[in-house]
Formats: structure tokens, sequence, C-alpha cells
């Protein structure tokens, strides 16, 4: 089993930008997060492309992934997919919860991460992480991990 990182424990700049780099992927209107690859008796079975996997390592590489109760937060977390204005005052520690609840829900909710890819609430957290990162003032590491 895959344990993601201590939630006190700040992620680095480096970790910070490899997420990043997958923000215009997802943006080019031409991304699709699944491909399918076989289709028999009217079933389609569809697998991620190698983008999203690779974004899935890179998160856990990077320590966006954490250690906490997600299940228990997922109306938290459906409270920024109805209202994506609450991502303007995220921070660094909302948006790794954000992105902890998508990947693990996505393992009970097959396809939960191609929806929340094809809707733009992946997009719409790194966009924010972005800012976050722009608002630095050239640090080495990302702003204050923890929550408020």
């Amino acid at each position: 089993m895959i344990v993601g990182a201590d939630e006190a424990v700040r992620s680095t700049r480096a970790g910070v930008e490899a997420v990043l780099a997958f923000l215009p992927v997802f943006e080019d209107p031409r991304f699709l997060p699944e491909v399918v690859v076989a289709e028999e008796e009217g079933w389609t079975l569809e697998q991620y492309t190698d983008e999203v996997y690779e974004f899935e390592r890179t998160l856990y590489r990077a320590g966006f992934i954490v250690q906490f109760d997600w299940s228990r937060w997922e109306p938290e977390a459906f409270r920024y997919y109805r209202d994506p204005s609450l991502l303007e005052t995220a921070d660094c520690g909302v948006l790794r919860r954000l992105l902890t609840f998508h990947i693990r829900k996505n393992v009970v909710c097959e396809g939960h991460l191609a929806c929340m890819l094809r809707e733009g609430e992946i997009q719409g957290i790194l966009r924010r992480l972005a800012a976050l990162i722009d608002e630095t003032d050239g640090a080495d590491t990302t702003p204050p991990a923890t929550l408020p």
C-alpha cells in the first residue's frame, strides 16, 4: 500500500514545479485523460493516458498526496467542486488535500479522476497552486502546507 506524505511537511519548490508541469498538458484542448483500449459487445474499456499516470506518480513523489482521512473530508472537497471560487483563497494545505481526495477517490470510484480532468477541476487546483507560487518572493519552498 502506498502511503502519502505527512501533511505538516512542506513540498519542495522542485516538487511543486514538477506538479505544475502538467498544467499546460491538461489545459490543451486536445488533451483526453482516457483512451479506448478495447470495445466488445457494447462495452468500452478505457485506460488513462500516460500523462495521467505520470501525474499521479509525480503527486506522490512531490509529497502532494498526504495522509489524512480523505473519505471523511469528502463533503469539504465537494464544496470546492460546487463552488470553484473557493479555490481563490485556498492555501497549499487545502490544495494538497483536494489532490489527495481526487486521486484516492479514483481508486474506489473508477473514472473519477478523468471526470475531474474533463470538467477542469484538477486544472483549477493547479492554477491556484501556480498563483500561490507566483505570490512567493522566490523562496525555496512552497507556502505553508499546514491547514489554518
